[in-house]
């Protein structure tokens, strides 16, 4: 009789390990291949500036050249940071950095947010990104363009 309530429990305890094992392992391949998809993302991104009359024609939303290969470049090179940025924080979210990490890469998106341009970014490409991160983006424009009010 104890001998199969230890069995039932040994039993039950090695389906659940394998469970636990199994949606562990199905994470780690969704992981893998949202990475997969990220790096294919950024290795397409990379041949815009690579090539900046592809970038030209992909920016250039009214197609009467009114954007130069020069400004498309700069943006693509913007959409690489952004993309980039992006990564760190999901990274963040998650918990895979901590706040101090994540907060240097937040730096670097405050500085890139000065430039001109890249105010197009969040307009061009508004829900290509993951939600939370447009938001804290949108946070630091807005930000920012208090400290141009407040400047002037």
């Amino acid at each position: 009789m104890i001998s199969t309530v230890v069995q039932t429990l040994v039993i039950t305890v090695t389906l659940i390990v394998f469970v636990m094992q199994f949606r562990s392992q199905e994470k780690a391949i969704k992981e893998a291949s949202y990475q997969g998809l990220m790096g294919r993302y950024n290795d397409f991104i990379t041949t815009i500036v690579d090539k900046p009359v592809i970038a030209k024609l992909l920016f250039d939303e009214r197609q009467r050249g009114a954007v130069s290969e020069d400004e498309a470049t700069i943006y693509a090179h913007l959409l690489v940071c952004y993309g980039i940025i992006e990564e760190a924080f999901l990274l963040y979210v998650k918990n895979w950095i901590d706040e101090d990490t994540w907060l240097q890469w937040s730096a670097w998106l405050v500085a890139l947010s000065a430039h001109p341009q890249f105010k197009l970014l969040p307009e061009r490409t508004a829900g290509t990104f993951d939600k939370r991160f447009e938001e804290y983006v949108a946070k630091i424009l807005r930000e920012n363009e208090v400290k141009t009010v407040v400047a002037k």
